[in-house]
C-alpha cells in the first residue's frame, strides 16, 4: 500500500485515467480529482479496519464518517492514459472531526522516474454514527489504529514530488 515515491503517506493508490475522466479540453475534469481522493480515502479506511479486500463487498454502514469540507491545490494537468498515484495520510484529530491529506503525482513506471506533481488537497470528516443520523466523538481507538497504520516506513527513496509554489 505503501509506495517509495510518495513516502511521507502510509496509503498509496494507483489510478489509470478513463476517457469519462476527461473534459472538453482533453485533460482530467476538476471534480474528478475528489474522486480520485474518495478513492485513496476508501483504501485508507478499509486498511485500518482489517477488511474490506480487493473485490469484497463492503457495507457502507462501516464507513464511520461523512466528508464536511473537500479542497483541491491543481499543479498540473492531467491526460488519458498518464499513470497516477493518490497518497493519502490522516491527522488534526478534533473531538468529533479529522482530516485526510492527499498528494496526487503522475509517474511513470519505473519506481526510481520522476514524479509530476498534479494536485494536493484535505477533506475534513466528521465521525458519524448512521443508526443515529448524528455526529459522533472520535474514538481513542480510532486513533490508535490510524498512528499503527501510519507509523510503518517505506523500504528504499525516491526523489520528493516537488509542491506548487506558494504553498
Amino acid at each position: 500500500m505503501r509506495d517509495v515515491r510518495l513516502p511521507e503517506f502510509p496509503c498509496v493508490v494507483p489510478v489509470e485515467v478513463r476517457f469519462r475522466d476527461l473534459d472538453a479540453m482533453g485533460h482530467v475534469n476538476n471534480a474528478v480529482f475528489l474522486t480520485y481522493f474518495e478513492q485513496a480515502r476508501l483504501a485508507f479506511w478499509l486498511a485500518i479496519h482489517h477488511g474490506g479486500g480487493p473485490g469484497e463487498a463492503v457495507d457502507p454502514a462501516r464507513i464511520g464518517f461523512v466528508v464536511a469540507r473537500a479542497e483541491c491545490d491543481y499543479a498540473s494537468p492531467v491526460r488519458l492514459g498518464e499513470r497516477l498515484l493518490v497518497g493519502c495520510r490522516a491527522g488534526d484529530f478534533g473531538t468529533s472531526s479529522f482530516a485526510f491529506d492527499y498528494r496526487i503525482v503522475a509517474a511513470g513506471g519505473a519506481v526510481d522516474a520522476e514524479v509530476r506533481l498534479v494536485a494536493s488537497g484535505r477533506t475534513v470528516q466528521v465521525s458519524w454514527d448512521w443508526a443515529e443520523g448524528k455526529k459522533v466523538p472520535v474514538t481513542e481507538e480510532l486513533k490508535k489504529r490510524i498512528e499503527a497504520f501510519q507509523a510503518t516506513q517505506p523500504r528504499g527513496t525516491a526523489r520528493p514530488a516537488h509542491a506548487p509554489t506558494g504553498s
